[in-house]
């Protein structure tokens, strides 16, 4: 419980904030204060009565002793007079030492997460560079398959030359021909692929470089994104090519059962006596069937890659990342379902690296951003501090100011009376 005490001191509003004591307005010439127990305990407790302050050159029964200074009066001259401001950090009570936390937690964060994020980018570029690696290999191969079968239609050409009248050498140069064209188309495409994945690979790894060299968080967390953006990139081209590949094994593989079928079914239909033919024919229609869900199969999982490859396309950061890795699984579920051999291999892990290095620098960016507003907010208390006043002491008379009113022993006594007033009616 608090009581208000009037006292004809005059003590400023400033000194009753310093004191911890609340202070009220009281009427003119006049100034009240509240304290509570606590205060008056203080005040009390500190009060010195006179026949036990330090009286120099005497003990406590009176009698005279040698000073504690036996080497005379110090060297030091102090002045008569000491004064000192008393200020207020305004800053504390509005939020500022909030705002300094908050930007330095978000100043770790994102330099923790930057340099997590150059560590990814860089892991990312060394698979989009291994991605581009195969794409080379496999255009290198289509070009060696152009090449003979280039040369096949000359040797088929030549051999029809030297017997016109043989049809099936005629037949064979058709044949020779249309391989010719499947395999100068299918190098064209390796060598495109090959070109485009080479130059995805090249800016992950110019982007990875740049992170890593990065001195700020913001920088590293920015081209370690580029670099994720393009290893996704390279990845989801790949897998659409896997994809693609083996839902072209897949359909071939359909047609050749569907037709092996078809002639089964005739063979059995032409000696409906023979059980052997007819359960070849029943073998070769199920095998049919098989290979036609696997087709369709295949298939829809070719479809899934390029859906996931548009999406890699159109966006940007983990959203990008995330595309791509959906890519490379169904493109492993294509290769699965159709049972061949994938063109590109690794495209998982990839992913997963291109996913890391846009995680991480999405975390990165988003705390930089924070830090920036933090650093904003905590500049915006940048100089608070108020003056509250003066306090002058005058070493000779013992006389201590607080703005021009008097703080000496008197003072305090009267409140140490006023505070033993009300401890003793139990207030």
């Amino acid at each position: 419980m608090r009581n208000a005490i009037s006292t004809p001191l005059i003590i400023t509003a400033a000194l009753a904030f310093i004191l911890g004591f609340g202070w009220v307005p009281a009427s003119a010439g006049e100034a009240k204060i509240k304290i509570t127990k606590k205060d008056c305990r203080r005040l009390v407790r500190h009060q010195a009565r006179a026949d036990v302050a330090y009286k120099p050159g005497v003990d406590v029964r009176g009698k005279k002793v040698v000073p504690a200074d036996i080497r005379g009066p110090s060297p030091i001259k102090l002045p008569n007079v000491l004064e000192f401001d008393v200020n207020i950090d305004i800053r504390k009570y509005l939020g500022g030492p909030e705002a300094d936390a908050a930007a330095a937690s978000a100043a770790v964060i994102a330099a923790d997460q930057a340099k997590s994020a150059a560590t990814s980018a860089a892991t990312a570029a060394t698979t989009a560079e291994t991605v581009s690696t195969q794409a080379a290999t496999v255009s290198t191969t289509a070009a060696t398959a152009s090449t003979a079968a280039t040369a096949a239609v000359v040797t088929a050409k030549a051999a029809s030359k030297a017997d016109p009248s043989n049809n099936t050498l005629r037949d064979a140069v058709d044949a020779a021909e249309a391989a010719e064209v499947t395999a100068i188309a299918d190098a064209t495409t390796a060598a495109a692929n090959a070109t485009s994945l080479a130059a995805a690979a090249t800016a992950a790894r110019t982007a990875a470089d740049s992170s890593d060299t990065a001195s700020s968080a913001a920088d590293k967390a920015t081209s370690a994104n580029t670099a994720s953006e393009k290893t996704a990139e390279a990845i989801a081209e790949a897998a659409v090519i896997t994809a693609d590949a083996a839902a072209a094994s897949a359909a071939t593989a359909a047609t050749t059962a569907a037709t092996d079928a078809k002639a089964a079914r005739a063979a059995a239909a032409a000696d409906s006596a023979n059980t052997a033919l007819e359960t070849a024919a029943v073998t070769a229609e199920a095998a049919s069937v098989t290979a036609a869900a696997v087709s369709t199969a295949t298939a829809a999982e070719a479809t899934k890659v390029s859906a996931f490859k548009t999406t890699v396309d159109s966006s940007t950061g983990t959203t990008k990342a995330a595309a791509a890795d959906s890519a490379a699984d169904s493109a492993a579920a294509a290769v699965t379902a159709a049972g061949t051999t994938a063109t590109f291999t690794g495209l998982a892990t990839s992913a997963d690296d291109a996913v890391s290095a846009a995680a991480a620098a999405s975390v990165s960016s988003d705390s930089n951003t924070a830090l920036i507003a933090a650093n904003r907010k905590a500049q915006k208390y940048g100089s608070l501090n108020m003056s509250a006043g003066k306090v002058r002491f005058n070493i000779k008379t013992g006389a201590l100011t607080f703005n021009g009113k008097p703080l000496t022993d008197p003072d305090q006594g009267a409140l140490a009376e006023a505070c033993k007033d009300i401890l003793e009616r139990g207030r």
